[in-house]
């Protein structure tokens, strides 16, 4: 098996090499990542890569509605692991833009984002040991209207119950609307809830399954123990 070394370095490389083709063919590109500690070495490499960053769009999936500085927030832990080094020159739009109201932060985001950036380059997604992925958690009261592909808005409040925070997310909609999808995970208990969710089919239990089983774009399962 693969080891998490190993599996980093061969992400990092198609990264890079899609980041590059976008912008070669486009004249940008559009990377959006998720927080948490699994991607944390996988961006400490990937800000070493050397291409032209400057015209790389860096973002998240989805974020908690808490200020800078706060140790909660992806963007944190972001600006300290990818957006170093090379990657440094790679222009940023947090998902807080305005700590003190939800609904103008939402609006802002919504702003920051044009149609320039559709399709999106790359969307690593993550995924949590109750099967949400972005903040499309299975016990929001938002998850249906979040995972409607009818839905017209990109991005979204959600509250979760059993997790902190309010937050901001992508829809599935927009998340689908990439040149290439990717999960990112790691560990025994991540493989059982994947072949969970692949059985039940039903993503009120495990969100993921509506990233596994729709046929826009393949999803790529980056794994190992």
């Amino acid at each position: 098996m693969m080891s998490r070394s190993e599996l980093e370095s061969n992400l990092v490389s198609e990264i890079a090499k899609t980041l590059a083709h976008e912008i070669e063919n486009k004249g940008q590109a559009t990377l959006l990542v998720s927080g948490g500690s699994t991607p944390v070495n996988l961006f400490k490499s990937l800000s070493n890569v050397q291409f032209d960053w400057s015209k790389v769009t860096v973002s998240l999936v989805d974020e908690r509605f808490v200020p800078d500085g706060h140790t909660d927030q992806n963007g944190e832990l972001v600006k300290a692991n990818l957006l170093q080094n090379k990657a440094a020159k790679a222009q940023f739009i947090p998902l807080v833009q305005n700590a003190e109201n939800a609904e103008d932060n939402l609006q802002r985001v919504k702003d920051a984002f044009s149609t320039d950036h559709f399709p999106l380059s790359v969307v690593i997604l993550g995924m949590g040991t109750d099967g949400h992925t972005a903040s499309l958690f299975p016990d929001a009261p938002e998850l249906d209207y979040g995972m409607n592909l009818t839905t017209k808005e990109s991005l979204i409040i959600t509250n979760p119950q059993a997790a902190p925070h309010q937050r901001i997310s992508f829809t599935r909609r927009a998340l689908l609307n990439t040149n290439r999808l990717i999960l990112h995970c790691y560990g025994q208990e991540k493989a059982l809830i994947l072949k969970e969710a692949e059985k039940n089919q039903d993503y009120h239990i495990y969100p993921i399954v509506a990233f596994i089983g729709q046929d826009i774009i393949d999803l790529e399962v980056y794994w190992t123990e």
